[in-house]
């Protein structure tokens, strides 16, 4: 076996090499013995036995009882062996049987396509020095599924016990004919070998060439079989003594075949050398064996990337990657007969048992060849039928194509037809399309499935009910009429109206049609349907752009669908040109997540729109996260785009992870087919009804993205600084991508001290990489807290973590009245984050003031009857502010109670505060004037009041100076900070109180 190693790729042509052809004379003969069968026959086929094969026979055909005989002689461990291997077969094969095609290409142009069985196969079955049993399984076991209404067999006389044992298991017309005679005999018919229309079957040198000779001639064969080869890639974590034994189990085939080893060291190769020394010594067919081995080599390759490019080069019939990875290598291999994956796949399994098959190509055909399949067995045959309205439709296309190409009887065909109709011809002059006829690459009708527009949907007469839902009474779906009284109201009956309710709703915030809507369980219901509704099993494909949301390739693949990928490129954007280049027929639906899960980023905006026009099949585009950059949207592309879909949730931003509420935009006539797919109440009421506070809770959604916002950046700061971080990527969602130098051991820790993080190092372009949610403060800072300590010598164990371990004190409130909606969001150990919109500039000024120099992180955001005046907005914000700061406070355990303060420029303030429990206010500030901005003097005293009630503090305010404003910002500041100091906690716990309560 030869040894190579340091090969450049200018090479491969001269170091890869099959063996030559040792037999110069070969094309000569077999030209000869094809000729003598052409024109003798029976005959000739007799005499040519005899010359080549040594045998007399006056019939040529065995009869069905001799193969029955055949099988009393064969032991019952090897029929049964057949009997598995046969049945894995037919598993494998059964499921590339062809579903028929039948598509609307655009209004009235029905086009299909049906698959029918070759009426006559010949199968050529080897029986030489090596009786192939197995051959007879992997072209009669499909040649009978694709239901091939005659099959004939030929093989070498003196066929063996167990070769016509399995020849009788399948209702064939057997001949004792080998060699390049029976391919003839096969090819021309004679007096006893019925003429076939398509030769399958291995055979040696003699039987490829006649092969090729009569392929020449039109006779229809599977494809270039000649010797046998294997090659096997191998690194570190293969075993030596599998691999000798996977080149040796190819090298006993014949003196003409090859064996070839890819390692990645020398040491790999010299053990595999010793294991072949000892292995081959046992091998009845040792002999030919190491004649073999005389025309193979093993090459020491850098790595494996350069394995798999000597590889593709080659072609192998068989390829075997005894690899650490063998699935990530095999997703790079395309020239290949059949790929063996990892240490336990021998080629062998493939030859007998597994159930694909071992008829391939060999001597480097597999770079356009592929392997026997059910297919192989069939053909297939177009159908188109065309309305009148189709062919008006499509009629001047086909003209102008046909005057393109200089063929006017083409044209000719299609006019003399419109003008024959007094119809189509007015509509010619016309020249305008017909109202509804598509345009563009995208037709809904051609994209969605046959089954799907066949459907008539479930109905149920709640659908049909066009009343009053609130008067009616119903009794059509068998409800339990009477709810248990712990329940909520309603939910005894089924869900037909919520859904109504809550696309009005949508409709109304997000600014689309109600018909533009569908609503599902979760945003993985309408990924399921889209890819049910338009793409077909078994047949069409979806793309992806990895590393991406998984559900896109996982739905794919439950649904029977092929996944094509384009991974993004290193700064995880989409490549344009890489994906049309990537666009199949068969490819029905394109996925985008943006902003993408995991890296966190948005794709260009051109980019996608200019994919949406270029591709004919639905482009969906995730905006799970869009809440968190909603500029971004494309949204406003959909009356633009009929074949743009946008998914978004109301999992994220909006806060109902648990409620399932997933949301589908689109063209009016998209939702319609989905609607008519979807189960009939595929969202609860419950579910419905929370979207929908949801949605009345707009001022708390917008604040709850602020500070989601807020927090990011400064836990992305701070991450950038922890041990073993070596990047964190920009993020405009709630989630940062942090990679790292080692993200399975960061991983391991996090989890042990009880902080579930994502490990995304598996995914294309994230090795290394954590995926984290933006949680709350408190969750951050425990966060940060255990990842610093695999910084930290000697701190294994949770209660050496250093810092502060109270929880955070937050609230959230909402009050409405007649006159105002406050909401409020406060985090008590806060760093100053503020986000104040009350409609009133001087006021959201001072409220500042207090979160900046309080150190509370505080957002407000408040609608009032400004129209009016301010006093409604500035009591109702004190009140609610004050009710916050109760509830964050809690039980007040380890606060310090008290708090005062401080001077300001020309004025100064007092404020003196007691979360004692008690409420007494005390004012005692002096104006110069009626107002500053737009909120009245005379208000301030009134908004402390409001405060010190809603709170239950005691309040003592005092403040003096020449300037209003100074005043009043001094008396916020000072509040401010004496809100601080009253809420500071200390390490004790201990209630602030001398009565035990407060």
């Amino acid at each position: 076996m030869k040894i190579l190693s340091n090969i450049p790729r200018e090479k491969y042509p001269e170091v890869l090499q099959r063996p030559a052809d040792v037999n110069p004379g070969l094309a000569g003969t077999v030209r000869d013995i094809i000729r003598r069968v052409e024109q003798g026959g029976d005959q000739a086929l007799r005499t040519l036995s005899r010359e080549i094969d040594n045998y007399e026979t006056d019939s040529l055909a065995l009869s069905p009882e001799s193969l029955q005989q055949a099988g009393l002689q064969v032991p019952q461990e090897l029929k049964s062996a057949i009997g598995r291997a046969a049945a894995n077969i037919e598993a494998f094969h059964r499921a590339q049987l062809p579903r028929p095609i039948e598509v609307e290409t655009m209004p009235g142009i029905r086009c299909s396509m049906r698959y029918f069985p070759i009426e006559r196969v010949g199968l050529y079955i080897p029986g030489g020095t090596a009786p192939l049993l197995s051959s007879v399984l992997m072209t009669a076991v499909p040649a009978r599924l694709a239901g091939c209404r005659e099959i004939i067999a030929c093989t070498p006389p003196g066929a063996s016990a167990a070769l016509l044992y399995t020849l009788g298991l399948f209702n064939v017309r057997v001949f004792a004919l080998g060699g390049a005679q029976a391919i003839a005999a096969m090819a021309f018919g004679t007096e006893s070998v019925p003429k076939v229309d398509k030769v399958f079957g291995p055979g040696n040198a003699y039987v490829t060439e006649a092969k090729m000779q009569l392929a020449g001639r039109g006779l229809a064969i599977d494809l270039p079989a000649g010797p046998s080869e294997v090659m096997v890639i191998a690194d570190g974590s293969a075993n030596p003594a599998f691999i000798a034994a996977d080149l040796l189990s190819q090298a006993e085939h014949g003196e003409d075949s090859q064996v070839v080893l890819l390692a990645t060291s020398m040491e790999i190769v010299r053990q595999t050398l010793e294991e072949i020394r000892i292995q081959i010594s046992l091998l009845p067919r040792k002999a030919i064996a190491e004649k073999t081995l005389e025309n193979s080599l093993a090459m020491v390759v850098s790595d494996l990337d350069e394995a798999v490019e000597a590889s593709n080069f080659y072609g192998p019939e068989h390829l075997i990657l005894s690899v650490e990875n063998p699935g990530e290598v095999a997703g790079r291999i395309h020239n290949a007969g059949s790929v063996f994956l990892g240490n336990h796949s021998p080629e062998s399994a493939g030859d007998y048992a597994s159930g694909t098959n071992h008829t391939l190509p060999t001597g480097g055909s597999s770079r356009a060849w592929s392997g026997i399949t059910t297919m192989a067995f069939m053909k297939s045959i177009t159908f188109q039928e065309i309305s009148r309205e189709g062919l008006r439709n499509l009629g001047p296309t086909i003209t102008e194509l046909a005057r393109a190409e200089q063929l006017q009887a083409h044209a000719n065909a299609v006019s003399i037809r419109l003008e024959s109709d007094p119809h189509m011809a007015a509509d010619k002059e016309n020249n305008h399309p017909e109202a509804g006829t598509p345009t563009g690459l995208f037709h809904l009708d051609a994209q969605t499935r046959e089954n799907i527009r066949q459907l008539r949907p479930y109905k149920s007469a709640r659908d049909e009910f066009s009343g009053d839902p609130a008067s009616a009474v119903f009794l059509d779906a068998n409800e339990q009429p009477t709810p248990f009284s712990a329940l909520p109201e309603g939910i005894n009956r089924y869900p037909k109206y919520a859904q109504d309710i809550l696309k009005e709703r949508l409709a109304a915030v997000k600014g689309v049609g109600v018909g533009q809507i569908f609503l599902g369980n979760g945003s993985d219901e309408a990924i399921d349907l889209i890819l049910r509704c338009f793409a077909s099993p078994g047949r069409d494909s979806v793309m992806v752009f990895p590393p991406t949301f998984g559900m896109y390739a996982v739905s794919a693949r439950i649904n029977d669908l092929k996944v094509i990928e384009v991974p993004l490129d290193e700064a995880f954007s989409a490549d344009p040109d890489a994906i049309i280049r990537a666009m199949e027929p068969g490819c029905k639906v394109l996925f985008f997540c943006n902003p993408n899960n995991p890296t966190a980023n948005t794709q260009d905006r051109e980019t996608i729109l200019r994919v949406i026009n270029t591709f004919s099949g639905i482009v969906v585009v995730d905006e799970a996260y869009i809440d968190f950059c909603p500029e971004e949207s494309l949204l406003d592309e959909l009356e633009n785009h009929p074949n743009l879909v946008v998914l978004q949730t109301f999992s994220k931003a909006w806060g109902l992870a648990g409620a399932r509420v997933g949301v589908a935009y689109a063209s009016p006539e998209i939702i319609s087919v989905l609607n008519k797919a979807k189960a009939p109440y595929n969202l609860s009421s419950p579910a419905c009804q929370l979207a929908v506070r949801a949605l009345n809770s707009f001022a708390e959604y917008r604040i709850g993205i602020r500070q989601a916002i807020r927090e990011r950046e400064r836990l992305s700061g701070e991450l950038a600084a922890m041990p073993m971080v070596e990047k964190v990527y920009p993020s405009k969602a709630n989630f940062l991508l942090v990679k790292t130098s080692d993200a399975q051991a960061v991983y391991a820790h996090l989890a042990a001290h009880g902080v579930v993080v994502r490990n995304r190092t598996n995914e294309p372009g994230c090795q290394g990489c954590l995926r984290i949610t933006v949680g709350t403060a408190d969750e951050n800072r425990k966060l940060l807290r255990e990842w610093e300590r695999l910084g930290m010598a000697g701190t294994s164990d949770p209660e050496e973590a250093p810092g502060e371990t109270f929880p955070a004190r937050t609230a959230t409130l909402r009050r409405q009245t007649a006159e105002t909606d406050i909401t409020i969001r406060l985090g008590l150990d806060g760093n100053g984050q503020a986000g104040i919109d009350t409609g009133i500039g001087f006021f959201d000024h001072m409220l500042n003031q207090i979160a900046r120099h309080g150190l509370f992180d505080l957002d407000i955001a408040a609608k009032g009857d400004l129209h009016i005046d301010v006093h409604h907005s500035l009591e109702d914000t004190a009140i609610t502010l004050g009710q916050a700061f109760r509830q964050a406070l809690g039980d007040k355990k380890g606060v310090e109670r008290y708090g005062f303060a401080l001077p300001m420029d020309d004025s100064e303030a007092k404020v003196l505060i007691d979360f004692g429990g008690r409420t007494f206010f005390k004012w005692k500030v002096r104006f110069n004037t009626n107002q500053t901005g737009e909120v009245p003097t005379s208000l301030y005293p009134h908004f402390f009041r409001s405060f010190s009630e809603a709170a239950a503090c005691n309040l003592h305010i005092k403040a003096k100076g020449e300037d209003d404003h100074h005043i009043i910002e001094a008396v916020f500041k000072a509040f401010a900070k004496a809100l601080r100091m009253a809420v500071t906690r200390n390490p004790s716990g201990v209630l602030p109180t001398t009565k035990g309560s407060i």
